[in-house]
């Protein structure tokens, strides 16, 4: 998918005038930048933010770099679970593509989609390879997919406030990337500048993000704990340093047992990426 697009390619791809979308422009209706030689280049983040609002059809998506059935089908939720499914395991990263982004252009908000979706599907390839019913290497595989569909979301997606920083990653050990790039695409359509720092990142370097960075929310993505003694003190020291700079700590994951979180010092505990949204929210200035 393209980062900017002109306003031809958006015109052919919705079956309307050039000028009709220069006036758009115009407008202020669909948001467009100038190059150095002053031509109009349109983000693609903005077409897809005015496809989602006004549900204007999508007559070619592929001039877009979109997948080829975007915006034509509308899917129920267990519909798109079992077709999303169904795509990762075998491999199949075009279908597993049209079926996402069919969603979102539809205006189904992301964290709807990672909910209701996306988690599901990986929860049920676990319970399946854990059963012996599928092979490591398609659960890794579906990994690469969603990792490429994610970072596609991410260019579809306008940048947040830049005075609302936000960072994150995983804990030492956790070496699963798709929850936290998960969150750090949630809370940029929140209007957040969120930025992953990565996975498995040790705790003194997680506390340094924070003392250089000095992020308004700071969050650790836990689908994994792999040395369980060296947790509380690691997380203790990312509150201290997070209470020096006025920063609030959440947390999520299903790594987790009930006796360890009561444990853990946090601002939040999400069980969902709608949950974040609400408390990432609240942590707005008025």
């Amino acid at each position: 998918m393209q980062e900017l697009v002109t306003p031809k390619q958006v015109a052919r791809a919705i079956d309307v005038s050039e000028s009709s979308v220069k006036r758009w422009c115009d407008r202020g209706i669909i948001a467009s930048v100038k190059t150095a030689g002053g031509h109009r280049r349109i983000p693609i983040a903005a077409v897809i933010a005015y496809l989602r609002e006004t549900r204007q059809p999508l007559v070619a998506p592929e001039v877009l770099g979109l997948p080829a059935t975007s915006g034509q089908t509308r899917w129920v939720q267990d519909r798109a679970l079992d077709a999303l499914l169904e795509s990762l395991v075998a491999g199949d990263a075009d279908r597993s593509r049209q079926i996402l982004f069919d969603l979102w252009l539809a205006g189904k908000p992301l964290p709807v989609i990672f909910d209701e979706v996306v988690a599901p599907a990986f929860a049920r390839m676990g319970q399946q390879w854990a059963c012996g019913e599928l092979e490591i290497y398609r659960e890794r595989q579906a990994c690469e997919i969603m990792t490429r569909v994610l970072f596609e979301f991410r260019l579809g997606t306008p940048p947040g406030n830049p005075d609302l920083l936000a960072l994150g990653g995983t804990i030492p050990g956790d070496h699963y990337v798709i929850p936290t790039t998960m969150v750090e695409l949630v809370l940029q359509g929140a209007g957040w500048n969120a930025r992953s720092l990565g996975n498995s990142v040790p705790f003194t370097s997680l506390s340094r993000a924070i003392l250089e960075n000095r992020p308004r929310l700071f969050w650790l993505s836990m689908s994994h704990v792999e040395t369980p003694s060296e947790l509380l003190p690691g997380v203790q020291s990312l509150s201290e340093a997070l209470k020096s700079v006025g920063g609030a700590l959440v947390i999520g994951g299903n790594a987790l047992s009930p006796e360890i979180l009561s444990q853990l010092p946090m601002d939040h505990f999400c069980t969902s990426m709608q949950q974040l949204v609400r408390f990432a929210d609240s942590l707005k200035p008025a």
